[in-house]
């Protein structure tokens, strides 16, 4: 293996160690703003968003390696320019399979999960709301049904888009959020930080 080879080996290898790392990072701070009273049960629900998330960016590394290995040939200004804009590349493509991953029978089942994590979390309250996509509202039924009889009524809310749901409860006071909108939002700006897009001195071609 040449020596050039071994250095965008070691560069690929070390994008997902360091996506890791800052994705736990970024997961810790957006925790501890949380409200304590209800903060672990919906951190767990956001926490599998951001799980699935970062599986995803995985699965796509690894398609997006020429990619990312074309770049390595460019000179170090050219790489630190286009930075940003390898990153945003690729939180578009962790946005269209999640987008994809929506319209799969998984999904719905998880659906159907992620809302009986949301219900218990406002447990006691009799005037919960469910809101979903329009194009998810024929799950209604079903996820009624994994309810057990809690009492839910479901809207449609034009602003998820992705996926996942809400549910809202007016006289707690409390919304919980378990959309992948919400997540990628939580994500963005920090793709390139993620990834680690920046070169070390001796990753130049020789």
């Amino acid at each position: 293996m040449s020596e050039l080879n071994k250095k965008l080996d070691h560069f690929t290898s070390a994008l997902l160690a360091e996506a890791t790392a800052e994705t736990d990072r970024l997961l810790s701070e957006i925790k501890a703003q949380h409200d304590n009273s209800y903060s672990a049960a919906e951190d767990k629900i956001l926490a599998e968003a951001y799980h699935y998330i970062r599986t995803e960016v995985s699965r796509i590394r690894s398609e997006e390696g020429r990619k990312v290995s074309r770049h390595m040939l460019d000179n170090k200004k050219t790489l630190y320019l286009r930075r940003e804009e390898i990153a945003r590349e690729v939180f578009e493509a962790v946005r269209d399979r999640i987008v994809a991953y929506s319209a799969t029978p998984a999904y719905r089942k998880r659906l159907a999960e992620v809302a009986c994590q949301a219900v218990d979390t406002l447990k006691g309250a009799d005037d919960i709301v469910i809101r979903l996509r329009a194009e998810d509202m024929d799950q209604s039924a079903a996820i009624a049904s994994a309810l057990g009889g809690v009492k839910v009524s479901f809207q449609a809310d034009p602003s998820i888009l992705m996926g996942g749901l809400t549910a809202v409860s007016a006289s707690l006071g409390r919304r919980v959020d378990a959309t992948f909108g919400t997540a990628m939002e939580e994500l963005n700006g920090h793709f390139a930080e993620i990834f680690g897009l920046s070169l070390s001195d001796d990753l130049t071609e020789e």
